[in-house]
C-alpha cells in the first residue's frame, strides 16, 4: 500500500471554570506535536454542576474510505493503517495527559480530566466514545475495541449505529463506587491525635545595627568578594545554595476501568447494551 499520511485534529473542550490562560498555552504546547489542538471552552449548565471536559479526535485520510468495508479498499486500509495508527494516538494522548496532570499537581493548578475521548470516523459518521481513567489515561490497546466496534458496524450487528460508547456511561460510575469504597479502607484518614506536630517556631534574627564597626567591615569583605572573579572549576571557592526539595504530590485516587459494558447508539435515538466479553446484546 501507497504511503498514506493521517492527520489528526484535536478538540480540547474544557469547563469554563478551567480555562484558566496557563491551562490553555500548557495543553496547546503539549499537544502540538500529536495534531492540530483547538482548545475551547464551554459554560457550565449550572453553577454547582461537575466540572465536564470533552476531547474529540478528528481522524482524516483525505479521501480515502475506511470505516465501511463495501468500499474498495477499506478493510485493507483499515487492518494495515488506522487500526494502528489509533493505537499510537491513544498512547501519545494517554501519555500526555498522566504527565500534564502530574505538572498540574505539582504546581497546585487542578487537573484536567476528559470524561470522554470521542474518536470521530469517516468525517464523524460514526463516533467511538471511550472513557479515560481518573488520570486521564486511556489504554492504547483500545484500539481493538474501535476495530471490533466497526466490525459489528459492518456485520449487521451495530447496522444504523452512530455511537459507541466505550465503557457505558452507568457502568462506569458503578466500577467507580466500588473502588472508592476500597480506595478509602486502604487510605483512612489519620485521627485528630495522630495529626503532624505543629512546626517549631523560627527563631528571630538579632537586631543587627548598622553604624557598628564589625558591620562595616563584614560589609567591606562581602563587597570585596562579590566584585572578586572566582575560576569557574573552583568550585569549593563557589556559594553553596542548598537545592529546595521537590515534594511529590501523593498519588490520586484512580482504578483498572473495565471495557466490556457498551452502549451502542442508533440512528433512531434508542440505545441497546452490547456485552463484548459474551459478544451479545444484553436482554
Amino acid at each position: 500500500m501507497a504511503l498514506i499520511r493521517p492527520s489528526l485534529t484535536l478538540v480540547l473542550d474544557l469547563d469554563e471554570r478551567l480555562a484558566y490562560q496557563d491551562t490553555e498555552l500548557e495543553l496547546k504546547r503539549c499537544y502540538s506535536y500529536i495534531g492540530a489542538p483547538l482548545v475551547r471552552k464551554h459554560a457550565p449548565a449550572s453553577e454547582d454542576a461537575p466540572v465536564s471536559n470533552r476531547a474529540r479526535a478528528i481522524v482524516n485520510f483525505g479521501q480515502r474510505k475506511y470505516l465501511h468495508s463495501a468500499d474498495e479498499g477499506a478493510d485493507a486500509l483499515w487492518n494495515e493503517v488506522v487500526e494502528h495508527w489509533i493505537g499510537n494516538i491513544l498512547h501519545k494522548v494517554g501519555s500526555n495527559m498522566k504527565a500534564f496532570n502530574r505538572r498540574q499537581r505539582l504546581i497546585g493548578l487542578p487537573e484536567v480530566i476528559f470524561d470522554n475521548f470521542d474518536i470521530e470516523l469517516q468525517g464523524g459518521e460514526f463516533v467511538v466514545s471511550l472513557h479515560p481513567d481518573l488520570l486521564g489515561f486511556v489504554p492504547e490497546e483500545l484500539n481493538a475495541a474501535v476495530g471490533m466496534a466497526r466490525s459489528l458496524l459492518n456485520d449487521g450487528m451495530f447496522a444504523n449505529a452512530v455511537r459507541v460508547r466505550i465503557p457505558a456511561d452507568d457502568a462506569y460510575e458503578s466500577q467507580r463506587a466500588v473502588a472508592w469504597e476500597t480506595w478509602q479502607e486502604e487510605h483512612p484518614e489519620p485521627e485528630e491525635d495522630e495529626a503532624a506536630p505543629e512546626a517549631a517556631p523560627k527563631e528571630e534574627p538579632p537586631a543587627i545595627d548598622y553604624d557598628s564597626s564589625e558591620w562595616l567591615a563584614y560589609d567591606r569583605e562581602r563587597k570585596s568578594y562579590e566584585n572578586t572573579a572566582v575560576p569557574v572549576t573552583d568550585s569549593e571557592e563557589l556559594p553553596n545554595f542548598e537545592r529546595e526539595e521537590v515534594v511529590e504530590p501523593p498519588e490520586p485516587f484512580s482504578f483498572e476501568v473495565d471495557y466490556s459494558q457498551w452502549d451502542v447508539q442508533f440512528a433512531d435515538g434508542t440505545c441497546r447494551r452490547y456485552d463484548s466479553s459474551a459478544l451479545a446484546f444484553a436482554e
